[in-house]
């Protein structure tokens, strides 16, 4: 198996400047990189990652918590992130806490103990103990300062959405979200809704509340036992809006003649169910790229904004007139 050494002497340079090379680090003329990185080739040179790893006392390795991988937003969020460390030639480990407190816990001391070199952290949990100190990102989340967060400009695009429902004939435009313990970003998709039918002289009816992820079905049954004239949702996910757009079926309501359905993420494209969503389209890989590039900032000890927007848009499909 090929060393650096034999790297080095095949292209006629010292081990030091082969090691720059190959490792990235350093200045290394790029014809000289480049002569270095084809006697790498040539010779079937496998950096050694661990070594690399101890030399810079990482771990080469980057966890994501989410508060469960089974929900479409959180799994392709991962995936992007997956993408980005990848390409940076880390790898990465995805924990579900399952909204688990304590399980959560356990994950943030992965990197004091430095099992992980940082963290994407999504949690629904109020963590107000976390030092700031530490390289981790969050997105939505506000863990206070210190900690620096990804979110898309959710207020600006739901006031959008709502705007959208009543201008296709909604009056009586309900809006179902879930609450966080924690201080969420979330919070202005409903402050959004409030503050859109209150400048169209219109009462809200609004659902807000804690509630695990797969019980969006009972949620969506209750706020139309409470609202059972409403005949506009703007829903706070997709999940959501697409438990609205049964319980709708279930009441022999029809969508979108009887009842206009917007919902938020832009996850379930995929499915190519029937009916297409009109929904929030977040730009998750955008979102991913942001977060993993603030990460590598904080594990580096470089100053970072505390908090990146990225843009979002509604996308029209078969649940809006």
């Amino acid at each position: 198996m090929a060393t650096i050494k034999d790297v080095a002497l095949e292209a006629g340079v010292g081990v030091g400047t082969a090691s720059r090379a190959l490792s990235g680090g350093g200045s290394v003329k790029p014809e000289t990189k480049e002569r270095i990185e084809r006697a790498a080739k040539k010779l079937g040179f496998v950096p050694n990652q661990q070594a690399r790893n101890l030399k810079k006392q990482a771990t080469g390795c980057i966890a994501v918590l989410c508060p469960t991988i089974y929900h479409p937003f959180f799994a392709k969020m991962a995936l992007y992130i997956e993408d980005e460390i990848y390409a940076l030639g880390d790898r990465m480990v995805v924990v579900s806490s399952q909204d688990n407190l304590q399980k959560e816990k356990t994950i943030l001391e992965m990197i004091e103990q430095r099992r992980v070199d940082g963290i994407v952290f999504i949690t629904h949990y109020d963590h107000g103990d976390i030092d700031p100190n530490l390289p981790i990102v969050s997105l939505d989340r506000h863990f206070g300062a210190g900690v620096p967060y990804v979110t898309s400009d959710n207020y600006e695009i739901s006031r959008a959405a709502v705007e959208k429902l009543l201008a296709g004939g909604s009056e009586k435009v309900g809006c179902v979200c879930g609450a966080t313990a924690v201080e969420s970003e979330t919070k202005y998709r409903y402050e959004a809704y409030l503050d859109t039918m209150t400048a169209h002289s219109l009462p809200a009816r609004l659902l807000k509340k804690q509630f695990r992820h797969g019980e969006e079905m009972r949620i969506m049954r209750e706020f139309f036992e409470a609202y059972p004239d409403v005949d506009g949702v703007f829903a706070g996910s997709d999940m959501l809006a697409n438990a609205a757009y049964h319980v709708a079926m279930e009441r022999g309501l029809r969508v979108p003649e009887d009842l206009q359905i917007i919902g938020f993420d832009g996850v379930l494209d995929e499915w190519r169910g029937h009916p297409r969503l009109t929904t929030v389209v977040q730009d998750i890989p955008a979102l991913a790229r942001e977060a993993v590039k603030l990460l590598m900032k904080r594990i580096r000890r470089e100053p970072v904004p505390a908090r990146v927007e990225v843009p979002a848009r509604i996308v029209i499909g078969e649940t809006t007139r």
